[in-house]
């Protein structure tokens, strides 16, 4: 049973302890005792607003909490598989993929490099490295991360986390149609279609904003 389980079942068993008194004592007549019921009423159902008042912050909090625990839980079992398994590509990968997602960049920069020595060199791994660069370095695009992405599209020119995120960096600094061009690249090539929705909604609110420009 966690605190507002607790908090409600109080609450119940207190106005149910306080409507017997009441009763018993109206039977009599007991005016200053109807007195003292009015103000415990009025001090229970505070409580209660305090317990169901805020209930919403006591969801999100708890759902924040659970978020943390299971993101938490995922980089200790990564960690365990790298142990056990060092020369595993599919370890370090999943390693780095939940040191990012927990917003550990230089960490995960580092898993990614080690990522990529195991399992060689791609411009699927090498456009998963810049992207953990980027937001390490604060979403720039320093000359090493450059260097990385130049790397990432000579192997393949139209790399999904590259081409994203090169249009994010041209989105963000207000380069509309730069950034409409790397996406359309990826949209016109069909080559992610788990992001085509999202592709469109990108292009249509960049779209807008250049012309605002104008």
């Amino acid at each position: 049973m966690n605190g507002l389980d607790v908090l409600i079942a109080l609450t119940a068993a207190l106005f149910a302890f306080l409507l017997g008194v009441y009763a018993y004592r109206v039977r009599y007549r007991s005016m200053p005792l109807t007195v003292g019921f009015a103000v415990l009423v009025l001090a229970s159902s505070v409580a209660v607003y305090a317990g169901f008042g805020r209930y919403a912050d006591w969801q999100n909090e708890q759902t924040g909490v659970e978020t943390n625990y299971m993101l938490a839980a995922k980089i200790a079992e990564a960690r365990r598989m790298v142990k056990n398994m060092p020369n595993n590509a599919r370890a370090q990968s999943e390693l780095a993929e939940a040191l990012y997602e927990a917003g550990q960049y230089g960490e995960a920069v580092e898993v990614f490099n080690e990522f990529i020595r195991v399992g060689g060199e791609s411009a699927e791994a090498l456009g998963r490295l810049a992207r953990a660069m980027y937001y390490r370095d604060a979403r720039v695009i320093t000359a090493e991360t450059h260097r990385v992405i130049e790397r990432a599209l000579s192997i393949n020119a139209l790399d999904v986390q590259t081409r994203m995120l090169l249009g994010e960096d041209a989105f963000m600094h207000q380069r509309y149609d730069e950034a409409v061009s790397h996406w359309k690249m990826l949209l016109d090539a069909g080559v992610a279609p788990a992001q085509q929705r999202a592709l469109r909604n990108a292009i249509a609110n960049a779209e807008s904003r250049a012309r605002l420009q104008d």
